[in-house]
């Protein structure tokens, strides 16, 4: 028993302030316990008053009215503050209770103790002995739920009237003392019962109670994430009733909240879903059967059209939730997506991507071997549009464009936009399809006609390269190069046409591929050179200047033309690296000659693509300190076919550098003299095919008279190149043409003999140098 005194002493110290509280407010209740602790001490009080003549004892039961009096005081002051036990006030209000119920109890004890051993009454025994039993086994149940203050009330009271009983002479009461000690003991261990009991039982209620406030907090927590939550979300039981849903599931349902119910079965709720997509939610409750169909997540339509993600998961029970995200406005984005990615945003048509991926699935189906033809169209003369009438009436002008091709194919092709002004036309030919020829004929026919576009009358045409599958190929990349090839060569003809593919068409494609890889090798091992060929001043037979001239011998293929080349660089671009090597190493050539002679450089009309050019030909002047003035760049006026502005923008800026610009081939296009007007040119250069002629044709006579006339008008010189006898420059310098250049005079020299020629002739063809110069030049030339 004592062990457990001291076990239970210890673990007072383990209790929960709020546990400690409610059995320190437990001691003032009830409170008619104390009133009847009273009632007894006047009981007692007033019969020993009565009865008794002993001063000591008197004064005592008086001590155990007042003290119970101030008991009921402090009950009575602790039920009206309205105030209960807390556990910061817990130890003042223990303590007050237990003083006020030990004082209580030893002096109970204390009068019973005095009045057995002072007292010769046996009725007076009896009624305190009795009282103070009595009241020392209600206490110990009453208060046992605070053993010291308990079992201090239960020793002060017994203890004293066992030890006075004990004392007293008379046998009986010895071992009625003796059984009251003994029953004391007794009622300790019965209190410490209790008090564990009911420690015990509060301790469950605070866990209990503490677990359903964490269950209603969760809830709470539950029924707020659920009522907040983003998403719809609902659980049907395995019966397929609904069980519970949150507010956000009726907006994305678009239904009024008051539309779904506890117990609404779930054939009801799927009438708010599209009919197509009702079988996804096929369900009957069998948790094994059915687990399947009932995980699944799948993208839905509601009645209004609105699109909705439905994520759903069977549960072990055989419950199902379902979530809901209206999703609407993300399908619409990846539509949007969708279509700026498959769709040409100008014409509505398929674009290169969507056009690609069509052809090849259109090949891939194609098992039986049908023919499938692929049409390659581009516009002719639209670049012209949009330089002359602006970008958005070209567009303008696609859109119409688009709308006729259309017109034509009708059901019968898939029509797409490459790019620019390049279309792409697919054909199945069957039986009753129209035949390539056909077709072609009808797309040209219908863009020969003239457009009219924001009031601007436009003709313009169209080429087309017609491939043909299985014929020319099954790959639709391979089909779509030889379309390409064979609109190439359509352009090559004379535009306003279709061509098919045939295989010399690759064969003369692989011949440019290799000589592009070949230019590309002498580019990379500096394989090409400079030769420079005089220009003589007809009258005077002083050198006015050199024309710089590229060469190139090929490991294999010996010496290539510069035709052949240049026109393959033209179509590759490559033209304009090789432009930049030649300005740079004639720039070079000429710092080191010993006169300021000028030099000429031909300028291709690729080149101008080249817009950062101006400003490499101004850090080479800057490196090789040379006067710009001595530059000389030739142009043709194929440059101007392209885009004009954009050439006279570049040719301006050749002006503002200081270097001269020259017109080159003058004569042999439908513009040559309005090119005259469009920019002051230094010199004009007389195309060679009318001096070869010069003295077997009388118009190429009348057109080199001509020129050199305009040239002495305008105040322009006028070069003749080509010259190959003394006749035809005779003729020429009688004419009034300025300078003179080709065989008769010299040959292209390399860069060593065009400095001798400078360094002995002292700029000047004398006859005495002519033969010594011609001749080094016979042996040295770079052809």
């Amino acid at each position: 028993m004592f062990k457990r005194l001291f076990e239970t002493i210890k673990s007072e110290k383990n209790l929960s302030a709020t546990i400690r509280a409610q059995l320190v407010d437990g001691l003032f209740h009830p409170f008619a316990s104390l009133i009847s602790g009273a009632v007894a001490g006047l009981f007692i009080a007033a019969v020993l008053s009565v009865t008794s003549d002993d001063q000591l004892v008197e004064n005592i039961a008086y001590a155990v009215v007042l003290i119970a009096m101030a008991r009921i005081g402090l009950g009575i002051y602790y039920l009206r503050s309205g105030q209960p036990v807390t556990p910061k006030n817990v130890n003042q209000w223990e303590w007050a209770y237990a003083i006020g119920g030990t004082a209580f109890s030893l002096c109970l004890g204390m009068v019973t103790f005095f009045a057995v051993l002072r007292i010769d009454n046996g009725a007076i025994h009896l009624m305190l002995t009795t009282t103070t039993a009595a009241y020392a086994a209600s206490i110990a149940g009453r208060n046992a739920s605070r053993p010291w203050v308990a079992l201090g009330q239960l020793y002060s009271a017994s203890v004293p009237m066992g030890l006075g009983l004990v004392l007293h002479d008379t046998l009986f009461y010895e071992v009625v003392g003796a059984a009251l000690l003994i029953f004391m003991f007794g009622m300790t261990d019965i209190t410490l019962a209790v008090r564990k009991t009911i420690i015990s039982a509060l301790e469950t209620r605070e866990k209990n109670k503490e677990l359903a406030d964490s269950f209603e907090q969760q809830a709470n927590l539950f029924d707020g994430a659920l009522k907040n939550m983003s998403h719809g979300l609902c659980m049907f039981d395995r019966d397929n009733k609904l069980l519970v849903w949150n507010p956000i599931l009726c907006e994305i349902l678009g239904c009024p909240p008051e539309r779904l119910h506890k117990g609404e079965t779930f054939e009801d709720v799927l009438q708010l879903i599209h009919p197509a997509d009702r079988d996804h939610f096929v369900f009957d409750g069998d948790v094994e059967r059915d687990r399947a169909k009932a995980n699944f997540e799948h993208t839905i339509q509601l009645e209004d059209k609105r699109y909705v993600d439905v994520s759903s998961r069977q549960t072990s029970t055989g419950n199902r939730v379902l979530v809901f995200a209206d999703v609407t406005e993300q399908k619409k984005a990846e539509a949007k997506i969708r279509n700026l990615a498959l769709v040409d945003q100008l014409t509505g048509l398929m674009n290169r991507t969507s056009l690609q991926a069509n052809f090849r699935s259109l090949l891939d189906d194609n098992t039986s071997g049908q023919e499938i033809a692929v049409y390659f169209i581009d516009l002719d003369h639209f670049k012209n549009v949009n330089d002359t009438l602006g970008h958005p009436v070209g567009d303008d002008l696609l859109k119409q464009v688009a709308k006729r091709i259309c017109d034509v194919c009708m059901d019968e092709c898939d029509v797409g936009r490459m790019a620019g002004d390049e279309f792409l036309v697919t054909q199945k030919l069957s039986p009753h399809a129209r035949t390539p020829e056909i077709l072609s004929s009808q797309i040209i026919e219908a863009l020969k006609q003239p457009f009219n576009v924001a009031t601007h009358y436009v003709r313009i045409g169209a080429s087309i390269g017609i491939a043909i599958s299985p014929k020319d190929g099954t790959d639709a990349a391979l089909l779509l190069k030889r379309a390409d090839m064979a609109l190439y060569a359509a352009k090559n003809m004379g535009r306003n046409r279709y061509e098919f593919f045939e295989p010399k068409m690759d064969q003369k494609a692989q011949q440019v591929r290799a000589m592009e890889l070949d230019i590309k090798y002498a580019l990379e091992e500096n394989q090409f050179r400079l030769a420079f060929q005089p220009i003589i001043d007809a009258n005077t037979l002083e050198i006015s200047g050199f024309e710089t001239l590229i060469r190139w011998t090929h490991e294999k293929r010996g010496r290539v033309v510069p035709s052949v080349f240049i026109q393959v660089a033209e179509q590759t671009g490559q033209v304009i690296e090789i432009g930049r090597w030649v300005l740079r190493e004639a720039i070079r050539t000429a710092s080191k000659w010993p006169t300021d002679t000028p030099i000429a450089i031909n300028f291709s009309a690729v080149q101008f693509q080249d817009t950062d050019f101006p400003k490499y030909l101004k850090s080479q002047l800057r490196r090789f300190k040379i006067s710009p003035e001595r530059i000389e760049l030739e142009i043709t006026e194929t440059a101007f076919f392209q885009d004009e502005m954009a050439t006279l923008d570049i040719l301006r800026q050749f002006q503002s550098i200081g270097v001269r610009i020259s017109l080159d081939d003058f004569g042999t296009g439908f513009s040559s003299l309005s090119q005259l007007r469009t920019f002051p040119y230094h010199k004009i250069k007389i195309d060679g095919s009318f001096i070869r002629d010069l003295e077997t044709n009388a118009s190429s006579k009348a057109v080199a008279t001509a020129v050199a006339h305009i040239g002495q008008a305008l105040n322009i010189r006028v070069v003749a190149e080509c010259v190959e006898s003394q006749e035809q420059m005779d003729y020429l310098r009688d004419s009034g043409v300025s300078e003179i250049q080709g065989f008769h005079m010299c040959r292209p020299l390399n860069s060593e003999d065009a400095t001798s020629l400078l360094e002995i002739g002292k700029g000047k063809f004398d006859p005495e140098y002519l033969d010594q110069i011609k001749k080094r030049s016979d042996k040295t030339a770079a052809q």
